[in-house]
């Protein structure tokens, strides 16, 4: 009787930790689909990334260059609502010690930023050219809401039972104050990654509207980008994926109890195999996302452009005060 009780005991046991781990992924998966439906609120996140590189036959001053970029931070605040196509995004930039500021606006049909240093703003008309032509076809993006979606499907498909993981209930201080939330983590491999990156790029090569936006606007404003074409460049990017190990990667998500996600932290580490000189030998990216003022209505502070106050986007460069490169020239 003694041994059936315990057979009995440890059946009871494997059927509860099963059915925790199936809640945990289904919990996750509603709380992921319930978030992608928020039109309104404030996202604020922080970033950072550090390289290293292969220096072999390198000079000591193209070394020096180079770790300007072996530490990149960064930040953003946003406040947004779908609806009525507003939005404010500001963001912060540090690498090599120099920080700079963007500020994005966009107010239905009128975008524009305040540039960085000579903080004057631009009109970008190109882009009240791209949100005019979309009217009527929803929200203007840069890829397809189909592709948005697949990706996402793929992603919540990817995860299996066993790599999920529900936490404890806990209370997360946010911006909107203290909140009860669930915590949620979930590991993948270095295979479960690779497979989910290649399947984007498999999706946006087919992506229309990722194809025009990239050569209306991407291709032609971006030097190094003007001899390659989106196919090339995604191609690279595919053939690239072989070359790394993801040696580690993490996310954990923090859902609040109106079932949305209110806080995800995400980190990955991989390493390049055989990495060319002057290339990155590995990697590793940290990024902390907060979400508030969930569905609530926004106010938005545009500020009034003025002759005094704005620079055309070709006369941008004949306004700064010097080149940006300079900065990254100057001596000790």
């Amino acid at each position: 009787m003694k041994k059936l009780m315990i057979a009995i005991l440890a059946l009871m046991l494997a059927a509860a930790l099963t059915s925790c781990s199936f809640d945990s992924l289904e919990g996750y998966k509603k709380a992921a689909e319930k978030t992608e439906q928020i039109k309104k609120g404030r996202t604020e996140g922080e970033f950072s990334l550090v390289m290293d590189f292969n220096t072999t036959g390198m000079t000591e001053e193209q070394i020096k260059e180079l770790n300007y970029f072996k530490s990149i931070k960064g930040s953003f605040n946003v406040a947004y609502d779908d609806e009525l196509e507003k939005g404010i995004f500001r963001y912060y930039l540090s690498l090599g010690g120099l920080g700079f500021d963007l500020d994005l606006f966009v107010n239905g049909e009128e975008i524009f930023m305040k540039l960085p240093v000579i903080g004057k703003y631009t009109r970008l008309s190109e882009m009240k050219e791209y949100m005019a032509d979309k009217q009527g076809e929803g929200k203007s993006e840069v890829i397809s809401k189909e592709t948005q979606d697949a990706i996402n499907e793929k992603w919540l498909g990817l995860l299996k039972r066993e790599d999920v993981f529900k936490g404890k209930d806990m209370v997360l201080t946010t911006p909107d104050g203290e909140v009860k939330a669930t915590e949620y983590t979930i590991r993948l491999n270095d295979e479960q990654i690779k497979s989910l990156a290649e399947y984007c790029i498999d999706v946006l090569s087919k992506d229309k509207k990722l194809e025009e936006s990239y050569e209306k606007y991407i291709r032609k404003n971006v030097e190094v980008l003007k001899d390659t074409p989106l196919e090339k460049l995604l191609s690279d990017m595919k053939e690239n994926i072989k070359k790394y190990t993801v040696e580690s990667f993490g996310y954990t998500a923090y859902v609040d109890i109106d079932g949305f996600i209110v806080n995800e932290k995400v980190g990955i580490t991989l390493k390049v195999d055989n990495a060319e000189p002057a290339s990155v030998t590995g990697f590793s990216y940290e990024l902390d996302i907060k979400n508030w003022d969930i569905n609530k209505d926004q106010e938005f502070d545009f500020p009034a452009l003025t002759d005094e106050n704005t620079v055309d986007t070709e006369n941008m460069e004949q306004n700064m005060p010097f080149k940006i490169e300079v900065l990254f020239n100057k001596k000790d």
